[in-house]
């Protein structure tokens, strides 16, 4: 398997609202991710200072034309559902795009 690209993007969002988040995030957007093909996974991280707090979403894909797939011709501009927008107070417009280097664990 060869190295992923990684979609990186953030946003603030109450800490009282990350378990609806996620709630919402995993029955109404996660699926349709999973049938894109060439996606590999995600990983969200909530920062443990602040409230509200900066949560990092970063998604794996095999290609950017794998993203593409997913975020369309500008493959930069957020993929935000109108129905997610509520839980942010803020978020970036834009993503950025990363080589993985070296990843390791199982989970």
């Amino acid at each position: 398997m060869s190295a992923a690209v990684v979609r990186r993007w953030e946003a603030r969002v109450d800490r009282a609202d990350i378990a609806a988040w996620k709630e919402t995030f995993e029955a109404r957007v996660l699926p349709s991710m999973r049938g894109v093909e060439g996606f590999r996974g995600i990983s969200v991280q909530a920062a443990r200072q602040d409230d509200p707090c900066r949560m990092t979403v970063l998604t794996s894909w095999d290609s950017m034309d794998a993203i593409r797939h997913f975020a369309g011709d500008s493959p930069e501009m957020a993929v935000i559902p109108e129905f997610m927008l509520a839980f942010f107070r803020e978020h970036d417009a834009e993503a950025t795009f990363h080589d993985e280097i070296l990843r390791e664990g199982s989970k």
